[in-house]
């Protein structure tokens, strides 16, 4: 043996380590006969969606396929079709052109990517062929289940890191290092304990925004931001809030409207977000073109969908696969709180009017007596006038209230809500005037059935809920007025007793569930606080 020591053999050739799902890839391409190439495109899709491909795939052309948002019922798990789909014009072919061979990817239930293919032959494919492509398909899901919780599990290396050399790479000459482009730090997932400690500090929708606003910033490049919240009876946005940059590219994109609604295909699909490309005009002397990636992400609770979280970017390469995760997680955990602002119509401070006061057990009730500025005491009036506006900003602009008259066994009108349909439809019925009665034992009668039952009872039309002070055309004319003639009548049950009712409507369409299910819990609270008053009046007397 030489006393100098080993030496690096000459010729010596180091073959990289084919990545698991490129090595899927050419096990499909060596499988199956006339494919000529083979890419993935990973699903929910984002910017950077193309995991792998091999071959010739004129299909990556395509912003049709690369961005697709291939839902459950479209194909079979893991099964691949054959679609004589147009060749892109960027691919130049000779003779016959190629077929598109695509299938669903899907590991453990889960949809995790598109497979792509490149078919030169218009030939029924055999048995054999089909079962190598669908043990090949198995194989591919798998990967790429298995390269994405890899990469959420293992996160990059700190850019001062260096692994350690052996001898024989230190004999060896250093290549002079190229500058690399600056990149922006990659996030980390500890910005979510900040969102939740934000979150817990907010106390109407506009702040939760603005939580949600700074997280964005902190985890991506968003150009334009905004979060709309979907109204509780109607298909429609009730809130929405919005920022933009500085810059006037931002500026401008904050201007052109995103469809962010209950029709939009975040809302519609059962996906955690959805990614797409648009393109904006920028209005100044060049009258300028701009891409412009976006993100959405659907919030929902209880399996109901009630808002869309919406980040737009300049950036080329859109959203990372790290960035669009960690964006996800983020929404979802502020979901809750906005389903809870939602519910309760917190939308936005409103100026002059008290914040809810907090929660205090009865064991240790609030010092009032000791404070300069306490409020007045509240009366049965206020209870009922804040109920209406509880209402209001559930949604149910229209709105009265009925009282038991004992003397009378009858139901007597007390207030109306603020709208313009309710004005109307105390002008006509005379509700706030106490005209406008039904008799307690009228069996026809839908206010009258839900407080002899005690149970919510809906309507279908005015004449449900106005008979018998009305006939069947006055009830046409109230709907006419309204614009609708469905309703929801609520039982107020204060201390076991019927005290009267509360009336959503009458409305064009039926509330959803969780809409009604807000409102009994407000009816509960007046309940519970009408229940205290008369309990104390009762034991002044």
């Amino acid at each position: 043996m030489s006393a100098e020591g080993p030496s690096v053999t000459p010729g010596l050739t180091v073959v990289p380590i084919t990545p698991p799902v490129e090595a899927t890839l050419r096990i499909l391409l060596n499988s199956v006969p006339f494919l000529m190439g083979a890419a993935i495109v990973r699903q929910p899709p984002g910017t950077d969606g193309v995991v792998a491909a091999v071959g010739r795939m004129p299909w990556l052309h395509d912003r049709r396929l690369t961005t697709l948002q291939l839902p459950d019922d479209t194909l079979p798990s893991n099964r691949a079709v054959a679609l004589d789909w147009p060749v892109p014009f960027q691919a130049e072919w000779v003779g016959a052109p190629p077929r598109l061979l695509i299938s669903r990817l899907v590991f453990q239930g889960r949809t995790v990517g598109v497979l792509l293919g490149t078919l030169i032959n218009r030939d029924p494919m055999t048995q054999q062929t089909r079962e190598a492509l669908d043990l090949s398909c198995e194989l591919i899901a798998s990967a790429v289940a298995g390269e994405s919780a890899y990469a959420m599990a293992a996160p990059p290396p700190a850019p001062d890191a260096e692994a350690e050399s052996g001898s024989a790479q230190q004999e060896l000459p250093t290549p002079i290092a190229e500058p690399e482009p600056e990149r922006r730090p990659t996030p980390s997932f500890d910005v979510v304990d900040e969102v939740r400690k934000g979150l817990a500090a907010a106390g109407e929708a506009r702040s939760l925004g603005r939580v949600l606003r700074d997280a964005m910033s902190a985890i991506t490049d968003a150009s334009a931001f905004s979060v709309s919240l979907f109204h509780l009876a109607r298909p429609e946005v009730a809130y929405r809030y919005k920022v933009v940059g500085s810059d006037r590219d931002s500026a401008e994109l904050g201007r052109q409207h995103v469809d962010d609604g209950p029709a939009c295909y975040a809302a519609r699909h059962d996906r955690r977000w959805h990614v797409f490309a648009r393109e904006v005009a920028i209005r100044d002397v060049e009258a300028r073109v701009r891409e412009v990636i976006v993100l959405q992400v659907p919030m929902a609770t209880a399996g109901e969908v009630f808002g869309v979280v919406t980040v737009q970017t300049f950036r080329a390469e859109g959203f990372t696969d790290q960035e669009l995760r960690l964006v996800a997680t983020v929404v979802e955990v502020a979901a809750p709180h906005f389903a809870q602002m939602r519910m309760t119509g917190r939308y936005q401070p409103v100026p002059g009017e008290p914040q809810p006061t907090p929660i205090v057990p009865a064991a240790t009730p609030q010092p009032v007596a000791a404070q300069p500025n306490a409020p007045a005491a509240r009366d049965v009036e206020d209870v009922l006038r804040d109920l209406l506006k509880r209402c209001a900003g559930a949604g149910f602009s229209t709105a009265f209230l009925m009282g038991v008259d004992p003397g009378a066994a009858a139901l007597r009108g007390e207030l109306v809500s603020d709208g313009e349909a309710a004005r109307e439809l105390d002008y006509a019925l005379g509700i706030s005037s106490g005209k406008f009665a039904v008799p307690l034992d009228e069996r026809y009668n839908a206010i009258a059935r839900a407080v002899r039952e005690a149970r919510i009872v809906p309507a279908p039309t005015a004449f449900e809920i106005t008979r018998p002070a009305m006939d069947v055309e006055q009830a046409r004319s109230i709907e006419k007025l309204t614009r609708g003639g469905r309703s929801v009548t609520l039982p107020l049950i204060v201390s076991g007793e019927a005290a009267g009712a509360l009336v959503l409507g009458p409305m064009a369409d039926d509330p959803s569930f969780f809409a009604i299910e807000a409102v009994r819990g407000y009816v509960d609270d007046a309940a519970k606080e009408l229940g205290a008053m008369w309990g104390d009046q009762k034991q002044g007397a």
